[in-house]
């Protein structure tokens, strides 16, 4: 992985999506007692940032490949970026998720031409159905993070973030990403690194599951358990563990992470919703609350947050 893919990655993307906004907001800043800047991806077509990724991988394959079509498994947010793309290039695209997803998700991911085939996550795993697939019907598996241009595609996010900047001036001192697999967190800090060396990227994780910051401990990739539920079902990655090809990237890159409680981003959804008008997933907005939580290190300082996702469903909302 390097810099170069990225801005490949944002040249083979940019006829298929429009740059998506910074917002921002002074009854936010007063909050932080910073000020912060929104990178709205939850505008995306599919309501994420997942889409990135997806069409970024889809562009490069070959025609035979193309020809042949793509599998994925995913919650939500990658299956519905990677049917997207299979639809926007006329590409059969199978995707395996799990029958407890989200349901708004996996209707949408239907809507947009996939082939959806649901597994029960107590007796079956998704990898071994999408590598079924892979192998039997020659398909393309699009990994959701640990995949060269998934990763390059999910960092050109971090690319729109730089221009912005310069644009405006401002010299982050923070930028707070999700960590999930760290296909995001990875494409992103590969641009904000280059860019603003000196800015801390900072890795975002969901209090009850934290591999990240327990294998960055520990200097390796590291298997940490899930200890319980949490509303923030699109952060939590399919195995426990930092992703492959992202681990190198992050732990050169990242300083630190930072856990958020369900509490947490339930509350700054709110603020979302009341200060920019945003409606977000509650992964969409894990980073703005473990921003509100860093304390005294962001008080007048100039902060990055991204907004990674809307695929919510209201009908479940209490």
């Amino acid at each position: 992985m390097n810099y170069q893919m990225l801005i490949e990655a944002r040249d083979n993307i940019q006829p298929y999506m429009d740059v998506t906004p910074m917002l921002s907001s002074p009854l936010l800043d007063k909050h932080m007692k910073g000020s912060v800047f929104m990178k709205a991806d939850c505008l995306c077509p599919t309501g994420a940032f997942k889409l990135r990724g997806a069409i970024n991988a889809v562009s490069t394959l070959s025609d035979a490949q193309k020809q042949a079509g793509v599998v994925a498994f995913s919650t939500g947010n990658h299956a519905q970026a990677v049917a997207y793309a299979g639809l926007t290039f006329g590409v059969r695209s199978v995707i395996i998720m799990p029958k407890t997803a989200n349901a708004v998700k996996i209707e949408n991911t239907r809507l947009l031409g996939a082939d959806v085939v649901l597994f029960d996550p107590e007796t079956e795993t998704r990898e071994a159905i999408a590598e079924h697939y892979e192998k039997e019907q020659g398909l393309s598996l699009i990994r959701p993070y640990d995949h060269p241009e998934v990763i390059a595609g999910q960092g050109t996010s971090g690319l729109e973030m730089v221009d912005y900047c310069h644009s405006r001036h401002i010299t982050p001192d923070y930028c707070y990403v999700p960590a999930s697999g760290g296909g995001y967190l990875a494409g992103v800090s590969i641009a904000i690194a280059k860019h603003f060396p000196r800015c801390e990227i900072v890795g975002v994780e969901s209090d009850v599951s934290r591999p990240w910051f327990n294998s960055m401990n520990k200097g390796q990739r590291t298997h940490y358990a899930q200890t319980g539920p949490s509303i923030c079902d699109a952060i939590l990655p399919p195995h426990p563990m930092p992703g492959e090809l992202t681990w190198p990237i992050v732990k050169g890159n990242v300083t630190r992470f930072i856990a958020a409680s369900d509490d947490e981003v339930r509350a700054s959804m709110n603020m979302l919703e009341s200060y920019l008008g945003l409606a977000t997933e509650p992964c969409g907005a894990i980073t703005l609350a473990a921003a509100l939580t860093d304390g005294e290190r962001r008080e007048g300082k100039q902060i990055l947050c991204v907004v990674s996702g809307r695929n919510r469903d209201f009908s479940a909302q209490s």
